[in-house]
């Protein structure tokens, strides 16, 4: 077979003038391209710098600053006297700025700085040389720490001011101050109330950076504690708070509650002399169950009970359809209304309205709220606080309920006037008893007197405040008048009664509604007033389901009521009641037991105790002459004083301490 052979084609080369005239053109194309891109990237450039947007130049900010917060030192809360409860302790940082530091003497301070803050040499030289002009070199020293560095001088070194907060008194008041956040702001009770005026305020301060983001300009030094918050004065005693807590920690060894609270206070003014609840918390350390913090005392609406029968009985007085000395048939303890049963645990017939008090007879108050009617008789019922907030300035106070007397039904009028079916704080409950204290005037619950700058200058002033009168003086009177035999021989509250003084009062026990219905829980309460012929502290005790005893409010309430009250009254200098001709002689022993010899009473002088001279006296006595003074006792020795400091005759404030020396 032949092989065919097929020529392989070679094109013509093309002319060099025609490859030319291709290469211009692509170059000027591409050219022209490039040519194009950097005319819109000049453009750009140009409108970046002369006329650029608001986000560019957030971002070049951002970028180039560094922005500080300072934030001020926060005010202070104290009570009546002047004792803190709530302050900012400084706890200063150490900073030091390595650009400053020069190399030869990067081991000789990193020693001297190790030694005083206690850090290895070390780690404190690789500190001063890091590449940046803010380095922390130990943060929340002790202040005699921090003025040691003060004291080295060196322009690298200084002191950060810094404070965080701190509560001298731990748990004591603890619901009601409250406490703040790692961010300084305030948390529950006055913390967060006042935070607007306690928060100091703040100082932006802006310091450039260069690429890598540190610091190029040298640390402003804020050693100028500026703008710091207002300071709180409040009507709170912490003598008398103290008393209150402890009386409550009695009940719970005694009675094991589920919660306890109480409320003092000033009758003649509506000041807030005390409002505990229990358990407490510890806000400088927040590690307790957070329902420990709950201020049961204005945020717990809780039915009241029996403790409400004094104002249905003000009003049937004020009305006029009954005196203290009208008969009442309170049906031998039972009452059929309707297809309701009504029923008392102490079971009487025919009694006297003050004896419908003494014996707390729901038959009885139930039958003057029907003859007063809802129209009459709930007005009254408004008049001495109740279904309204009282406006003490404290978060997430309660209003309560109380049904309007349109459409209130009959029976609810009937439960209404012995406390079922109509709730109410413990504080409407507190300022109730002492309008009725108070010869009929409700006064305005005072909690904060005054809030100053750090100089004293008030920003704001609160004085004591009417808020309506409830009933009549001739009203109120009788009605105290009848409440003090609930706290004598046959009353229902013989617990409460202080040895020396009128005590007048009412005990509750309400049940605890559950699901809609009433549940196996009970609430015991205690309201009084003493000294009962002038009052000048109105008291409220409630205690949540007592698990160990009884559960009447006469018998876990009252003993608290008189724990704080005795010693309340020892405090304040209040002088027992003078012992009456007719006393018998149990009780004027009673009454001598608790006065002091003359020539060892306590005087107060509006500003303080005076003195007595307690030379040649044994322990023992002078133990008894200042208990529930308030004031601190330091005793050197045995057998009789032979000397004191103050010397007699001397005054001395609630909480300052008086020192006897005995041989």
């Amino acid at each position: 077979m032949s092989r065919i052979t097929v020529p392989r084609y070679e094109p013509e080369p093309e002319p060099p003038e025609v490859v030319r005239v291709r290469a211009r053109r692509r170059i000027a194309a591409v050219g022209g391209i490039l040519l194009t891109f950097l005319s819109i990237a000049g453009a750009r450039g140009v409108q970046l710098a002369l006329m650029p947007a608001d986000r560019t130049v957030r971002v070049a900010a951002m970028q180039r600053w560094d922005q500080v917060t300072l934030q001020a030192r926060r005010g202070e809360i104290l009570d009546r006297n002047g004792h803190r409860f709530a302050t900012s302790v400084a706890t200063p940082n150490i900073i030091v700025d390595p650009i400053l530091v020069e190399a030869a003497e990067v081991d000789a301070l990193a020693a001297q700085i190790g030694g005083i803050l206690d850090l290895p040499v070390r780690e404190v030289a690789e500190r001063l040389v890091r590449p940046s002009r803010y380095v922390r070199l130990a943060m929340r020293v002790h202040p005699a720490v921090a003025a040691r560095i003060d004291a080295l001088d060196h322009p690298a070194l200084w002191v950060e001011r810094t404070s965080r907060r701190y509560y001298p008194e731990e748990t004591l008041a603890s619901q009601l101050v409250g406490f703040v956040d790692t961010d300084g702001s305030g948390r529950e009770g006055l913390e967060a109330e006042l935070d607007k005026w306690l928060r100091g305020g703040q100082i932006l301060l802006q310091r450039k950076r260069d690429r890598r983001g540190l610091s190029v300009d040298q640390p402003l030094r804020n050693d100028l504690d500026l703008n710091v918050g207002m300071n709180v004065r409040l009507t709170l005693d912490r003598q008398i708070q103290r008393m209150t807590e402890r009386a409550l920690e009695d009940v719970f060894e005694k009675h094991a509650p589920k919660a306890a609270w109480a409320v003092v206070v000033d009758v003649a003014t509506g000041d807030i002399l005390a409002l505990a609840n229990a358990p407490g918390f510890n806000p400088n350390a927040l590690t307790e169950d957070p329902t420990f913090r709950k201020n049961h005392v204005v945020q717990d609406a809780i039915e009241p009970g029996s403790v409400f029968k004094p104002f249905t009985a003000a009003a049937a007085i004020e009305e006029g359809i009954a005196t203290p000395e009208s008969r009442i048939d309170c049906e031998n303890g039972g009452w059929n209304v309707a297809r309701s049963h009504i029923r008392d645990d102490h079971p009487h017939g025919v009694v006297t309205l003050t004896e419908v008090i003494k014996y707390s007879s729901n038959i009885g108050t139930a039958k003057l709220a029907l003859q007063l009617g809802a129209h009459t008789y709930l007005p009254y019922v408004a008049a001495f606080g109740f279904g309204t907030r009282t406006g003490i300035q404290m978060p997430g106070e309660r209003a309560g309920v109380v049904r309007a007397a349109d459409k209130i039904k009959p029976i609810e009028l009937i439960t209404t006037a012995f406390g079922q079916g109509i709730t109410a704080t413990p504080l409407q409950l507190a300022m109730g008893t002492a309008a009725l204290a108070n010869h009929g005037v409700r006064m305005k619950p005072r909690l904060v007197t005054r809030v100053e700058d750090v100089h004293g200058v008030p920003e704001y002033i609160q004085r004591p405040e009417v808020a309506m009168r409830a009933v009549s003086a001739a009203t109120a009177d009788q009605v105290r008048d009848m409440m003090i035999t609930v706290t004598e021989a046959g009353g229902t509250a013989t617990r409460a009664a202080v040895p020396g003084y009128k005590v007048g009062g009412k005990t509750g026990t309400a049940q605890k509604a559950e699901n809609g219905h009433y549940g196996a829980g009970r609430i015991g309460s205690f309201v009084g007033f003493i000294p009962a012929d002038r009052p000048v502290l109105a008291i409220a005790v409630s205690v949540d389901e007592p698990s160990i005893g009884s559960k009447y409010g006469g018998i876990v309430a009252a003993p608290a009521f008189a724990s704080i009250a005795g010693q309340a009254m020892r405090y304040l200098g209040v002088p027992p009641d003078p012992p009456e001709a007719t006393a018998t002689p149990s009780a004027a022993v009673a009454v001598a037991a608790i006065q002091p010899e003359p020539e060892l009473a306590l005087g107060w002088n509006g500003q303080g105790w005076t003195l007595p001279d307690l030379h040649g006296r044994p322990v023992r006595e002078v133990l008894g002459s200042v208990q529930g003074s308030g004031l601190q006792v330091e005793l050197q020795g045995s057998g009789l004083a032979v000397s004191q400091a103050p010397p007699p005759g001397s005054s001395l404030a609630p909480g300052e301490t008086l020192r006897v020396t005995f041989q």
